[in-house]
């Protein structure tokens, strides 16, 4: 009986502490707020994909051609100081070429294709290099120049600098919405951090050239414009 009676009085006490942790959390107040911080930052790379496509009447001589023009854009990257590890070839094909005529396909030869990309670095330095270098590899006939994409090679500071700045704009809210209901901040509870935005900067339309359109002129002008580095957080703070 007397056992049963301190069991008793053990669970009744245990619920007893359990109720007050309950009551006290119910009693404490937090505020959530969000941040974003935005850093702007001039692109130092871009990133190129060259192309060119060649038919003829069979599968070697489209292939020939193809190989001397490539032949021809490797020996420029590698005059402008491209290294071969910021070349990579990412399509190669040898298709049958088709044509549409009088509602049917008819075969009108052998085409042959490849693609590259090329990453070119320290254009901010050298804002003269990737204009010089994009006449260069124009003058060539129908080689086509797509997806340019202007970028940040080394972002480590730039989110750095974002984050720092959205935890501000958090802090600075739940202070205000602190001091508004009377309350000053303890501390801070949770953070959590939404999906960086890097917004990669594209050029407004594809460089692309043939036998019908002339090549830029020297020394064409490419602004690369500013890239927009975002960082988004949500934090509870614990106010007192």
């Amino acid at each position: 009986m007397v056992k049963n009676t301190l069991f008793l009085a053990v669970i009744i006490y245990c619920l007893s502490f359990s109720g007050c942790s309950i009551e006290t959390q119910s009693k404490q107040s937090t505020v959530t707020v969000s941040g974003i911080g935005s850093v702007m930052v001039t692109p130092d790379m871009v990133q190129i994909t060259i192309n060119f496509s060649h038919t003829a009447a069979t599968t070697r001589e489209a292939k020939a051609e193809v190989d001397r023009r490539i032949s021809q854009i490797l020996s420029i990257l590698k005059e402008e100081g491209i290294e071969e590890k910021d070349i990579k070839t990412i399509s190669l094909s040898y298709d049958t070429a088709t044509d549409y005529i009088n509602g049917r396909t008819v075969v009108t030869g052998q085409r042959a294709s490849q693609s590259m990309t090329v990453t070119i670095y320290n254009i901010a330095e050298n804002p003269n290099r990737f204009p010089s270098m994009l006449d260069r590899i124009t003058a060539i006939d129908r080689v086509s120049v797509r997806n340019i994409i202007f970028d940040t090679e080394n972002k480590i500071e730039i989110y750095k600098q974002s984050r720092e700045l959205a935890y501000e704009k958090a802090l600075d809210k739940a202070n205000q919405y602190a001091e508004l209901s009377g309350r000053k901040l303890a501390k801070v509870l949770t953070i959590s951090e939404g999906r960086n935005r890097d917004i990669l900067l594209r050029t407004q339309s594809n460089v692309a050239y043939d036998e019908m359109v002339m090549p830029m002129s020297a020394g064409a002008s490419v602004p690369t414009g500013e890239q927009e580095i975002t960082t988004e957080i949500t934090a509870t703070f614990l106010m007192k």
